[in-house]
């Protein structure tokens, strides 16, 4: 699909199909989850594809992408349960999260899974205390240009510190296994992944001259679904991303990626109705049944993400509206600026699309609960 309006149109017959379902509620289209498999497969194949379940763990999602023989980035214990909870072998399980809970190490070694992600010595020390043997995988910071939401700041380690790292897993008995890194998420730009394949293969060789023959190269995930821009093709990244493999690391080295978004994004359409319009001083206000804080957190103003909308009324005038959710709270605007049919009234149908990234997974996010409540007299 080559634009906006071929996505729209493959998907219109999405509300003759749910014109009984009551809003809000975000439906998952099977067969494109298929489909992006499919392209991801056939794009990369010479790599092993792990689903990051952050993205959407719903049940419906996890059983697709085991059917599709897709492995898992996990994020925490929580969502390596929902995993367990589906078949899904321990051996298809990374846990990528840098930082992890000490006492999911555990619980997750315990159960199989060998594989983790960390970008600092005390991550390391954890690890080789509640997981001694395991594989590893040293996250390395790398430039995040031309992603809309930069994650360099929070997480991995610089060449040097994580050299040092790699050559010090040894001596704590541990196996290290490759590197990893991370272009930021909602990349567009597909020289990201190339700068940061060069840096990581430099780094490589560092550590193969020290006796540690890296096995994994994971180029983690960042591929961009379609929002309100244009965004490069999935195989045009792809091409980049494959020559560069090519070039820069031996034909032993396995390629790893972590899309999560690029998987499940567009497969997803969140329906929602009006519930109120209202005039505001120079602006007018449709309040929809769902917002920022039950689906549609990337579109608050803080990371401001544009996601298309359609209506059942297309191909009236048009006005500008404000779009806000129904809680109590004035930071629950989804859109400031979105231009709607100016007959949408009460009850009428908003489709939301490229719904099925971090809309319904942020009500357990990286599969972790929120705190206990604990009564104290």
């Amino acid at each position: 699909m080559n634009s906006l309006e071929d996505y729209f149109n493959k998907f219109s017959n999405f509300a003759s199909q749910l014109s009984e379902e009551e809003t809000p509620f975000i439906a998952i289209c099977i067969e494109k989850l298929q489909e992006n498999c499919r392209r991801f497969r056939n794009a990369y194949p010479r790599a092993k594809i792990f689903f990051a379940v952050k993205a959407n763990n719903h049940p419906v999602v996890i059983q697709t992408f085991r059917d599709e023989k897709i492995n898992f980035d996990v994020a925490s214990w929580g969502e390596i349960q929902m995993l367990l909870h589906e078949g899904i072998e321990p051996t298809r399980m990374a846990f990528n999260a840098p930082t992890k809970i000490p006492r999911e190490i555990k619980e997750a070694f315990l159960a199989g899974v060998d594989i983790f992600a960390f970008d600092s010595i005390m991550e390391l020390e954890k690890l080789a205390m509640l997981a001694p043997g395991c594989r590893l995988l040293a996250r390395v910071v790398v430039d995040n240009t031309g992603s809309f939401y930069p994650l360099d700041q929070k997480f991995g380690m610089d060449e040097r510190e994580a050299c040092q790292a790699l050559l010090y897993s040894k001596k704590l008995g541990l196996n290290p296994y490759g590197l990893t890194f991370h272009v930021g998420s909602q990349n567009t730009d597909p020289e990201a992944w190339v700068r940061a394949m060069e840096k990581v293969a430099v780094l490589r060789s560092e550590v193969y001259s020290q006796g540690i023959d890296l096995q994994v190269i994971d180029i983690g995930g960042g591929y961009p679904a379609r929002y309100g821009k244009s965004i490069p093709e999935l195989e045009e990244i792809a091409d980049r991303i494959n020559n560069a493999a090519g070039d820069l690391f031996p034909d032993h080295v396995e390629l790893w990626l972590e899309p999560g978004r690029g998987l499940v994004s567009d497969a997803g359409i969140l329906v929602a109705s009006i519930i109120n319009r209202a005039q505001r001083g120079e602006n007018e206000w449709l309040y929809l049944d769902v917002g920022v804080f039950h689906g549609l957190i990337e579109a608050w103003e803080s990371i401001g993400f544009e996601f298309p909308i359609r209506t059942d009324k297309d191909g009236g005038a048009q006005k500008r509206f404000v779009l806000a959710g129904p809680t109590c709270d004035s930071g629950d605007v989804i859109s400031r600026n979105v231009q709607l049919p100016d007959s949408l009234t009460l009850g009428d149908r908003l489709y939301i699309f490229s719904a099925g990234a971090y809309t319904n997974a942020m009500a357990f996010y990286n599969g972790i609960s929120f705190p206990r409540v604990i009564r104290v007299d």
